[in-house]
């Protein structure tokens, strides 16, 4: 623990050590975003990377995060295709968020908390990737986030403990108190907030469902919400849901206008004038559609890396926020 206060106490080389860690997750990450949706493909299975184009398998000098990349110019040493920017993207969004995250509650609790709050980013970076292109939820993240929100609980009860002296509400519905052990409170929290929170989303689906006449969410989002709240706790998946739901709508508002934009453009240019009325229900019907996981691991991430000004929000700035209005 020495070593791990000194190298907190070093700003440099800590945010410059989780920079390095973020980048190496992010060229991880590009991998699982292009496997795991493809059949015949795994995390392992082949063991190196390779070329989508021609096959050519990477050596480590093409695989270096962010040099190879900038050094190759964006291409296949081999075939020369030019290599999505996405995968650029991946290294240096997480190179940004790694240390952000050093910065949280997880690391002043040690290195487990801060580990597994890394691993659970990457996760849901993992997941947001193949659903914003795939429109599906990878079951190794959904599925393999309810065993790991238990690990996570029975390891650092602070992820669900991050309020001193209060219960979280999984372990208070169970007849639980602040006198019992941090870790049963923990474990409680997760067993109670994966359950409710699959039961609460998947009735929210099945009524939306049967009043939309067709399915309004995939399955694989009430997945990612049970693993979210074994995660973080039942009021984890609620302030999670109504983020992810704010976000979802604005999201899924400019996918629409950006659609009804591209409808009337095209027409233009094949001299097709149509009615407004015409142009904006084909934008409508093209733009509707959007993928719910990216919105819902947005507000994952602000419960991990601010639970408590999360939950402050929630409780207390937003209502305020409505009662001002109200008056």
């Amino acid at each position: 623990m020495e070593v791990w206060e000194e190298l907190r106490r070093t700003p440099w080389l800590w945010n410059g050590f989780l920079a390095l860690f973020g980048a190496v997750a992010g060229s991880f990450a590009s991998a699982a975003i292009y496997r795991l949706p493809r059949e015949g493909l795994s995390l392992t299975r082949p063991v190196r990377s390779f070329c989508p184009s021609c096959g050519y398998r990477l050596r480590w000098s093409d695989n270096l995060p962010l040099l190879s990349y900038l050094l190759l110019r964006g291409r296949c040493r081999s075939c020369g295709t030019r290599i999505g920017a996405l995968y650029l993207l991946n290294e240096v969004g997480l190179a940004l968020l790694f240390p952000l995250a050093g910065q949280t509650w997880a690391a002043a609790e040690g290195p487990a908390a801060l580990v597994l709050l890394l691993v659970a980013l990457t996760a849901l970076w993992i997941a947001a990737g193949v659903d914003f292109g795939h429109l599906e939820l990878p079951d190794q993240i959904t599925l393999g986030g309810v065993p790991f929100g238990l690990l996570a609980a029975a390891l650092v009860p602070a992820f669900h403990l991050w309020q001193p002296g209060a219960v979280p509400w999984g372990a208070a519905l169970l007849g639980l108190g602040p006198e019992d052990p941090p870790r049963l409170l923990a474990l409680a929290s997760a067993a109670v907030g994966g359950g409710g929170a699959f039961l609460l989303l998947f009735g929210i689906r099945a009524l939306f469902s049967y009043l939309l006449g067709q399915e309004a969410l995939g399955f694989g989002d009430v997945k990612l919400l049970a693993a979210v709240g074994c995660l973080v706790g039942l009021e984890g998946a609620a302030w999670t849901l109504m983020t992810g739901v704010v976000v979802g709508a604005v999201l899924g508002l400019l996918n629409i206008l950006r659609m009804i934009l591209v409808v009337h453009r095209r027409r233009l240019r094949r001299g097709r004038a149509r009615s407004l009325r015409s142009t904006v229900h084909l934008g409508w019907l093209l733009g509707r559609q959007i993928p719910f996981g990216p919105p819902l691991v947005l507000g994952t991430a602000f419960v991990l890396l601010a639970p408590g000004a999360t939950h402050h929000f929630y409780l207390q700035t937003w209502p305020e926020w409505i009662q001002s209005w109200i008056r």
